[in-house]
Protein backbone atom coordinates (compact mmCIF):
# COMPACT_ATOMS: atom_id res chain seq x y z
CA UNK A 1 0.00 0.00 0.00
CA UNK A 2 1.23 3.71 -0.37
CA UNK A 3 1.15 6.15 2.24
CA UNK A 4 1.43 9.82 1.73
CA UNK A 5 4.44 10.91 3.06
CA UNK A 6 4.66 12.55 6.73
CA UNK A 7 6.91 15.62 6.38
CA UNK A 8 10.25 15.45 3.39
CA UNK A 9 13.28 17.12 2.50
CA UNK A 10 13.77 18.13 -0.97
CA UNK A 11 17.83 18.66 0.11
CA UNK A 12 21.23 17.29 -1.49
CA UNK A 13 22.17 14.07 -0.04
CA UNK A 14 25.20 15.09 1.54
CA UNK A 15 28.58 13.38 1.41
CA UNK A 16 29.43 14.68 4.80
CA UNK A 17 27.41 15.55 8.46
CA UNK A 18 26.48 13.49 10.72
CA UNK A 19 25.48 10.03 9.05
CA UNK A 20 29.04 8.76 8.05
CA UNK A 21 29.41 5.66 10.27
CA UNK A 22 31.64 4.00 7.77
CA UNK A 23 34.62 2.12 9.26
CA UNK A 24 38.29 3.42 8.74
CA UNK A 25 39.30 0.16 7.91
CA UNK A 26 36.34 -1.34 5.63
CA UNK A 27 38.54 -3.84 4.14
CA UNK A 28 39.50 -4.46 1.04
CA UNK A 29 36.24 -4.50 -1.24
CA UNK A 30 36.21 -3.76 -5.01
CA UNK A 31 37.15 -0.46 -7.12
CA UNK A 32 39.54 0.65 -4.23
CA UNK A 33 36.83 1.25 -2.14
CA UNK A 34 35.93 -0.32 1.56
CA UNK A 35 35.16 -4.27 1.72
CA UNK A 36 31.71 -5.70 3.07
CA UNK A 37 30.63 -3.56 5.69
CA UNK A 38 29.46 -6.11 8.85
CA UNK A 39 26.69 -3.93 8.84
CA UNK A 40 24.88 -3.42 12.46
CA UNK A 41 25.92 -5.53 15.47
CA UNK A 42 21.67 -6.18 15.65
CA UNK A 43 21.91 -8.73 12.62
CA UNK A 44 23.61 -6.74 10.42
CA UNK A 45 20.92 -5.02 8.42
CA UNK A 46 22.63 -2.01 6.16
CA UNK A 47 22.01 1.28 8.04
CA UNK A 48 20.34 3.27 5.35
CA UNK A 49 21.47 6.87 6.78
CA UNK A 50 20.62 5.95 10.34
CA UNK A 51 23.35 7.44 13.11
CA UNK A 52 25.07 4.75 15.52
CA UNK A 53 25.93 6.85 18.72
CA UNK A 54 24.43 10.56 19.04
CA UNK A 55 26.03 13.46 20.83
CA UNK A 56 29.65 14.09 21.01
CA UNK A 57 31.82 13.93 23.66
CA UNK A 58 31.00 15.97 26.64
CA UNK A 59 27.02 15.91 25.39
CA UNK A 60 27.35 18.23 23.06
CA UNK A 61 24.22 18.71 20.31
CA UNK A 62 25.88 17.24 16.71
CA UNK A 63 25.70 19.29 13.68
CA UNK A 64 23.60 17.32 11.42
CA UNK A 65 24.23 17.69 7.55
CA UNK A 66 21.87 17.90 4.80
CA UNK A 67 18.44 15.96 4.70
CA UNK A 68 19.25 14.93 8.25
CA UNK A 69 17.25 15.39 11.78
CA UNK A 70 17.94 15.12 15.28
CA UNK A 71 16.27 11.85 16.18
CA UNK A 72 16.45 10.53 19.67
CA UNK A 73 20.14 12.04 19.98
CA UNK A 74 21.24 10.80 16.38
CA UNK A 75 21.62 12.58 12.78
CA UNK A 76 19.13 10.35 10.53
CA UNK A 77 18.50 11.20 7.23
CA UNK A 78 14.99 10.82 7.06
CA UNK A 79 14.80 10.75 3.22
CA UNK A 80 15.97 7.31 3.39
CA UNK A 81 15.84 5.69 6.83
CA UNK A 82 12.54 3.20 7.19
CA UNK A 83 12.53 4.38 10.63
CA UNK A 84 12.24 7.48 10.50
CA UNK A 85 11.16 8.29 7.23
CA UNK A 86 10.04 11.52 6.29
CA UNK A 87 10.51 12.73 10.28
CA UNK A 88 11.67 11.43 13.40
CA UNK A 89 10.03 8.34 14.46
CA UNK A 90 7.42 8.00 11.52
CA UNK A 91 8.38 3.99 10.77
CA UNK A 92 7.46 3.01 7.32
CA UNK A 93 5.05 -0.41 7.69
CA UNK A 94 6.46 -3.85 6.82
CA UNK A 95 6.37 -4.09 3.19
CA UNK A 96 7.10 -0.56 2.43
CA UNK A 97 10.59 1.07 1.91
CA UNK A 98 11.45 4.55 2.58
CA UNK A 99 11.91 6.60 -0.96
CA UNK A 100 12.77 10.19 -1.02
CA UNK A 101 11.21 10.76 2.44
CA UNK A 102 7.96 9.10 1.70
CA UNK A 103 7.14 5.34 2.42
CA UNK A 104 6.14 3.65 -0.67
CA UNK A 105 5.81 0.34 -2.33
CA UNK A 106 8.93 0.70 -4.09
CA UNK A 107 12.15 2.43 -4.70
CA UNK A 108 11.88 5.00 -7.38
CA UNK A 109 13.75 4.78 -10.54
CA UNK A 110 17.52 4.78 -10.00
CA UNK A 111 17.33 3.76 -6.37
CA UNK A 112 18.23 0.64 -5.17
CA UNK A 113 16.64 -0.88 -2.07
CA UNK A 114 18.76 -1.65 0.91
CA UNK A 115 17.40 -3.21 4.04
CA UNK A 116 14.31 -0.95 3.48
CA UNK A 117 16.28 2.33 2.49
CA UNK A 118 15.87 3.86 -1.11
CA UNK A 119 19.68 4.49 -1.81
CA UNK A 120 21.82 5.93 -4.77
CA UNK A 121 24.65 3.87 -4.86
CA UNK A 122 26.64 6.07 -7.28
CA UNK A 123 27.12 8.44 -3.82
CA UNK A 124 26.13 6.54 -0.68
CA UNK A 125 29.45 6.44 1.26
CA UNK A 126 27.68 3.84 3.17
CA UNK A 127 26.71 1.70 -0.03
CA UNK A 128 28.98 2.59 -2.81
CA UNK A 129 28.37 0.19 -6.02
CA UNK A 130 26.08 -1.81 -3.38
CA UNK A 131 24.18 -2.69 -0.48
CA UNK A 132 26.76 -2.73 2.25
CA UNK A 133 29.81 -1.69 0.73
CA UNK A 134 31.01 0.98 2.77
CA UNK A 135 33.94 4.06 2.42
CA UNK A 136 36.40 4.79 4.38
CA UNK A 137 35.73 7.84 6.64
CA UNK A 138 37.74 9.72 4.73
CA UNK A 139 36.40 8.80 1.37
CA UNK A 140 33.54 10.02 -1.08
CA UNK A 141 31.47 7.30 -2.89
CA UNK A 142 32.35 8.43 -6.80
CA UNK A 143 30.01 7.39 -9.69
CA UNK A 144 29.99 4.16 -7.50
CA UNK A 145 33.44 3.99 -6.15
CA UNK A 146 35.27 5.00 -2.91
CA UNK A 147 37.43 7.46 -3.46
CA UNK A 148 39.19 10.73 -2.48
CA UNK A 149 37.93 14.05 -3.67
CA UNK A 150 39.50 15.86 -6.29
CA UNK A 151 43.19 17.63 -5.32
CA UNK A 152 43.90 14.29 -2.78
CA UNK A 153 45.85 11.22 -3.05
CA UNK A 154 44.96 7.69 -1.65
CA UNK A 155 48.40 7.62 0.12
CA UNK A 156 49.23 4.39 2.16
CA UNK A 157 45.21 3.75 2.88
CA UNK A 158 44.43 7.42 3.50
CA UNK A 159 43.32 10.56 1.56
CA UNK A 160 45.47 13.13 1.63
CA UNK A 161 46.65 16.46 0.18
CA UNK A 162 49.69 16.28 -0.95
CA UNK A 163 50.13 20.25 -1.53
CA UNK A 164 49.63 20.65 2.45
CA UNK A 165 50.80 17.02 3.60
CA UNK A 166 53.77 17.29 5.75
CA UNK A 167 53.96 13.49 5.79
CA UNK A 168 53.39 13.40 1.34
CA UNK A 169 54.32 16.52 0.77
CA UNK A 170 54.06 16.42 -3.24
CA UNK A 171 53.91 12.97 -3.42
CA UNK A 172 52.93 9.99 -1.12
CA UNK A 173 55.93 8.78 1.12
CA UNK A 174 57.93 12.39 0.73
CA UNK A 175 58.15 13.65 4.34
CA UNK A 176 59.36 17.14 5.19
CA UNK A 177 62.41 17.04 7.76
CA UNK A 178 62.28 19.01 11.14
CA UNK A 179 61.44 22.18 10.90
CA UNK A 180 60.23 22.23 7.27
CA UNK A 181 56.68 22.61 6.41
CA UNK A 182 54.78 21.45 3.45
CA UNK A 183 54.17 24.73 1.14
CA UNK A 184 52.27 24.04 -2.33
CA UNK A 185 53.70 20.22 -2.15
CA UNK A 186 56.62 21.86 -1.40
CA UNK A 187 59.22 21.00 1.75
CA UNK A 188 60.05 24.53 2.92
CA UNK A 189 61.44 26.53 5.38
CA UNK A 190 58.13 28.84 5.45
CA UNK A 191 55.01 29.17 3.95
CA UNK A 192 54.67 30.75 0.89
CA UNK A 193 52.91 34.42 0.55
CA UNK A 194 49.83 34.73 3.12
CA UNK A 195 49.49 30.76 3.38
CA UNK A 196 49.59 29.82 6.88
CA UNK A 197 50.94 27.05 8.90
CA UNK A 198 48.89 24.75 10.31
CA UNK A 199 50.58 21.33 11.89
CA UNK A 200 53.40 21.20 9.50
CA UNK A 201 51.00 22.54 6.20
CA UNK A 202 50.67 25.33 4.29
CA UNK A 203 46.83 26.32 4.70
CA UNK A 204 44.80 29.05 2.86
CA UNK A 205 42.64 29.99 5.83
CA UNK A 206 40.41 32.57 3.51
CA UNK A 207 39.12 29.65 1.47
CA UNK A 208 40.05 26.10 3.71
CA UNK A 209 36.68 24.31 5.05
CA UNK A 210 38.81 22.27 7.51
CA UNK A 211 40.99 25.77 8.72
CA UNK A 212 38.43 28.56 7.51
CA UNK A 213 39.65 32.15 9.24
CA UNK A 214 42.53 29.67 11.64
CA UNK A 215 43.80 27.08 12.09
CA UNK A 216 41.45 23.65 12.85
CA UNK A 217 38.24 25.98 12.60
CA UNK A 218 36.12 23.50 10.38
CA UNK A 219 33.16 24.26 8.49
CA UNK A 220 30.07 22.02 9.12
CA UNK A 221 26.91 21.27 8.23
CA UNK A 222 27.35 21.37 4.70
CA UNK A 223 29.26 24.82 3.92
CA UNK A 224 32.26 25.91 2.45
CA UNK A 225 34.76 28.30 3.33
CA UNK A 226 34.70 31.90 2.20
CA UNK A 227 36.59 34.88 2.78
CA UNK A 228 37.59 33.48 6.18
CA UNK A 229 34.50 32.73 6.96
CA UNK A 230 31.96 29.53 6.95
CA UNK A 231 29.13 29.95 4.74
CA UNK A 232 26.80 27.84 2.69
CA UNK A 233 26.94 26.97 -0.99
CA UNK A 234 25.25 29.65 -3.58
CA UNK A 235 21.59 30.43 -3.01
CA UNK A 236 21.16 27.77 0.22
CA UNK A 237 20.72 29.26 3.70
CA UNK A 238 22.22 28.47 7.28
CA UNK A 239 19.11 26.56 9.21
CA UNK A 240 19.99 24.46 12.58
CA UNK A 241 23.55 24.13 11.83
CA UNK A 242 22.99 22.88 8.22
CA UNK A 243 22.71 24.15 4.75
CA UNK A 244 19.37 23.93 2.85
CA UNK A 245 17.45 25.18 -0.19
CA UNK A 246 15.03 27.28 1.58
CA UNK A 247 12.87 27.16 -1.75
CA UNK A 248 12.44 23.94 -1.52
CA UNK A 249 12.96 22.44 1.86
CA UNK A 250 9.49 21.79 3.62
CA UNK A 251 10.42 21.92 7.16
CA UNK A 252 12.53 25.93 6.06
CA UNK A 253 10.14 26.97 3.77
CA UNK A 254 10.83 30.36 2.55
CA UNK A 255 12.74 31.02 6.05
CA UNK A 256 14.49 29.05 8.55
CA UNK A 257 11.73 27.12 10.72
CA UNK A 258 8.78 27.49 8.65
CA UNK A 259 7.68 24.24 7.74
CA UNK A 260 4.54 23.24 5.44
CA UNK A 261 1.72 21.18 6.62
CA UNK A 262 1.36 17.57 6.51
CA UNK A 263 0.05 16.90 2.72
CA UNK A 264 1.67 20.29 1.34
CA UNK A 265 4.52 20.81 -0.91
CA UNK A 266 7.12 23.49 -1.16
CA UNK A 267 7.18 24.96 -4.12
CA UNK A 268 9.33 28.27 -4.84
CA UNK A 269 9.72 29.28 -1.00
CA UNK A 270 6.39 28.85 -0.75
CA UNK A 271 4.16 26.05 1.18
CA UNK A 272 1.38 24.59 -1.88
CA UNK A 273 -1.02 22.17 -2.71
CA UNK A 274 0.96 20.84 -5.10
CA UNK A 275 4.23 21.30 -7.82
CA UNK A 276 4.19 23.55 -10.47
CA UNK A 277 4.49 22.58 -14.06
CA UNK A 278 7.38 20.88 -14.90
CA UNK A 279 8.60 20.38 -11.79
CA UNK A 280 8.51 17.14 -9.48
CA UNK A 281 7.91 16.13 -5.55
CA UNK A 282 11.16 15.27 -4.48
CA UNK A 283 10.80 14.61 -0.19
CA UNK A 284 7.81 16.98 0.14
CA UNK A 285 9.89 20.02 -2.16
CA UNK A 286 9.55 20.87 -5.60
CA UNK A 287 12.42 20.73 -7.96
CA UNK A 288 13.64 20.34 -11.37
CA UNK A 289 14.86 16.64 -12.13
CA UNK A 290 16.60 18.40 -15.61
CA UNK A 291 18.55 20.59 -13.57
CA UNK A 292 18.87 19.84 -9.85
CA UNK A 293 22.55 18.04 -9.10
CA UNK A 294 20.30 16.67 -5.68
CA UNK A 295 17.82 14.62 -7.68
CA UNK A 296 19.11 14.52 -10.74
CA UNK A 297 16.41 12.45 -13.23
CA UNK A 298 14.78 11.19 -10.28
CA UNK A 299 14.73 11.77 -7.02
CA UNK A 300 17.33 10.85 -4.94
CA UNK A 301 20.08 10.73 -7.73
CA UNK A 302 23.05 13.04 -6.60
CA UNK A 303 25.47 14.17 -8.54
CA UNK A 304 28.94 14.14 -7.04
CA UNK A 305 32.58 14.97 -7.60
CA UNK A 306 32.08 18.45 -9.08
CA UNK A 307 29.74 16.98 -11.80
CA UNK A 308 26.42 19.13 -12.65
CA UNK A 309 23.28 18.09 -13.96
CA UNK A 310 22.28 18.38 -17.28
CA UNK A 311 19.11 17.56 -19.12
CA UNK A 312 18.78 15.01 -16.59
CA UNK A 313 22.39 13.32 -16.48
CA UNK A 314 25.36 14.04 -14.60
CA UNK A 315 28.03 15.60 -16.38
CA UNK A 316 31.15 17.66 -15.66
CA UNK A 317 30.98 21.26 -16.31
CA UNK A 318 32.74 22.76 -19.62
CA UNK A 319 36.53 22.29 -19.39
CA UNK A 320 36.99 19.61 -17.08
CA UNK A 321 37.07 15.87 -17.56
CA UNK A 322 35.64 12.81 -15.39
CA UNK A 323 38.59 11.23 -14.20
CA UNK A 324 37.70 8.24 -11.31
CA UNK A 325 34.72 9.71 -10.60
CA UNK A 326 35.65 13.77 -10.17
CA UNK A 327 36.36 16.33 -12.03
CA UNK A 328 39.29 17.58 -12.43
CA UNK A 329 41.35 19.87 -15.26
CA UNK A 330 43.72 17.86 -16.88
CA UNK A 331 45.75 20.79 -18.03
CA UNK A 332 47.48 21.35 -14.72
CA UNK A 333 46.68 18.24 -12.81
CA UNK A 334 49.54 16.17 -11.52
CA UNK A 335 47.67 13.00 -11.03
CA UNK A 336 45.56 12.77 -14.26
CA UNK A 337 48.35 15.39 -16.40
CA UNK A 338 46.46 15.09 -20.31
CA UNK A 339 44.29 12.50 -19.81
CA UNK A 340 42.84 10.06 -16.63
CA UNK A 341 44.84 7.98 -14.89
CA UNK A 342 48.68 9.51 -16.19
CA UNK A 343 50.14 10.37 -13.10
CA UNK A 344 53.56 12.86 -13.15
CA UNK A 345 56.58 11.54 -11.40
CA UNK A 346 57.77 12.68 -8.33
CA UNK A 347 59.49 16.25 -8.99
CA UNK A 348 57.98 17.06 -12.06
CA UNK A 349 54.52 19.41 -12.50
CA UNK A 350 51.61 19.18 -15.01
CA UNK A 351 51.06 22.15 -17.16
CA UNK A 352 49.26 21.84 -20.40
CA UNK A 353 48.99 18.39 -20.04
CA UNK A 354 52.16 17.77 -19.98
CA UNK A 355 54.64 17.13 -17.08
CA UNK A 356 57.87 18.95 -17.09
CA UNK A 357 60.75 19.33 -14.58
CA UNK A 358 60.83 22.95 -15.40
CA UNK A 359 57.31 24.89 -16.25
CA UNK A 360 57.74 26.44 -19.84
CA UNK A 361 57.75 29.95 -20.79
CA UNK A 362 56.51 32.88 -18.48
CA UNK A 363 55.31 30.00 -15.93
CA UNK A 364 56.73 30.31 -12.50
CA UNK A 365 57.03 26.68 -10.69
CA UNK A 366 54.61 27.25 -7.19
CA UNK A 367 55.48 24.18 -5.11
CA UNK A 368 54.11 21.33 -7.53
CA UNK A 369 52.67 23.41 -9.61
CA UNK A 370 53.05 25.81 -12.76
CA UNK A 371 51.15 29.31 -12.79
CA UNK A 372 50.78 32.38 -13.84
CA UNK A 373 51.68 34.71 -11.35
CA UNK A 374 50.32 37.34 -13.14
CA UNK A 375 46.36 35.88 -13.00
CA UNK A 376 46.16 33.15 -10.52
CA UNK A 377 43.61 34.42 -8.29
CA UNK A 378 46.15 32.36 -5.73
CA UNK A 379 49.50 33.20 -6.76
CA UNK A 380 48.88 36.97 -6.96
CA UNK A 381 52.18 38.11 -7.74
CA UNK A 382 53.86 35.26 -5.72
CA UNK A 383 53.42 32.44 -4.52
CA UNK A 384 50.52 31.59 -2.05
CA UNK A 385 49.46 34.83 -2.30
CA UNK A 386 45.20 34.48 -2.50
CA UNK A 387 43.30 36.86 -3.87
CA UNK A 388 40.04 35.93 -1.57
CA UNK A 389 37.07 34.01 -2.70
CA UNK A 390 35.78 37.14 -4.90
CA UNK A 391 38.96 38.84 -5.93
CA UNK A 392 40.72 39.21 -8.73
CA UNK A 393 43.99 39.33 -10.11
CA UNK A 394 45.40 41.33 -12.99
CA UNK A 395 49.05 42.45 -13.53
CA UNK A 396 50.55 40.15 -10.58
CA UNK A 397 47.73 42.71 -8.24
CA UNK A 398 45.31 41.49 -6.51
CA UNK A 399 41.94 43.31 -6.85
CA UNK A 400 39.69 42.32 -3.33
CA UNK A 401 36.25 41.97 -3.50
CA UNK A 402 33.88 43.79 -1.00
CA UNK A 403 34.42 42.99 2.89
CA UNK A 404 38.38 41.95 2.11
CA UNK A 405 41.42 44.20 2.87
CA UNK A 406 44.71 43.69 0.82
CA UNK A 407 47.16 42.91 3.42
CA UNK A 408 50.62 42.45 2.34
CA UNK A 409 49.34 41.72 -1.34
CA UNK A 410 46.68 39.25 -0.48
CA UNK A 411 42.76 40.10 0.07
CA UNK A 412 42.05 39.05 3.60
CA UNK A 413 38.87 39.23 6.15
CA UNK A 414 39.73 41.13 9.28
CA UNK A 415 36.98 40.87 10.63
CA UNK A 416 37.43 36.71 10.94
CA UNK A 417 41.26 36.24 9.74
CA UNK A 418 43.29 35.41 12.83
CA UNK A 419 46.27 36.38 11.25
CA UNK A 420 44.82 39.85 10.19
CA UNK A 421 42.31 40.34 13.34
CA UNK A 422 40.78 44.29 13.26
CA UNK A 423 43.86 45.03 10.38
CA UNK A 424 46.82 44.11 8.76
CA UNK A 425 49.36 42.28 10.14
CA UNK A 426 47.58 41.55 13.97
CA UNK A 427 47.36 38.27 14.92
CA UNK A 428 45.77 36.54 17.85
CA UNK A 429 47.41 34.52 19.84
CA UNK A 430 47.38 30.73 19.90
CA UNK A 431 44.48 29.47 21.52
CA UNK A 432 42.44 32.64 20.25
CA UNK A 433 40.50 33.10 17.26
CA UNK A 434 39.38 36.29 15.67
CA UNK A 435 35.69 37.30 15.67
CA UNK A 436 33.98 40.23 14.91
CA UNK A 437 37.22 41.78 14.29
CA UNK A 438 38.43 41.33 17.97
CA UNK A 439 40.66 38.51 19.42
CA UNK A 440 39.00 35.95 21.63
CA UNK A 441 39.80 32.98 23.41
CA UNK A 442 38.44 29.35 22.62
CA UNK A 443 37.96 26.34 23.91
CA UNK A 444 38.56 25.71 27.70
Amino acid sequence: MRRAWALGLALVLSSTGCDDDSPADAGTGTDGGGGMDAATADGGDVDGGDVDGGGTDGGETPVCGRSELLCGGACVNVLTSPAHCGACDAACEAGEVCSSGACEDECASGLTDCSGACLDLSSDEANCGGCGFACRADQLCLSGSCGCTAGERDCAGACVNTSTSPAHCGACGTACEAGEVCSLGSCEASCAGSLTECSGGCVDTSSDGAHCGACDAACTGGASCVDSACGCPGTETLCSGGCTDTSSDPRNCGACGTACASGQVCAGSSCAASCPSGQTVCGGGCVDTDTDAANCGGCGRTCTGGQVCDEGTCACPSGPTLCDGACVDTDTSNAHCGSCGMACADGAACSGGACAAACPGTLTRCGAFCVDTSTSPTNCGGCGVSCGTFGTCAEGMCACGAGTTACGGACVNTALDSNHCGGCDMPCAMGERCLASMCRRIGP
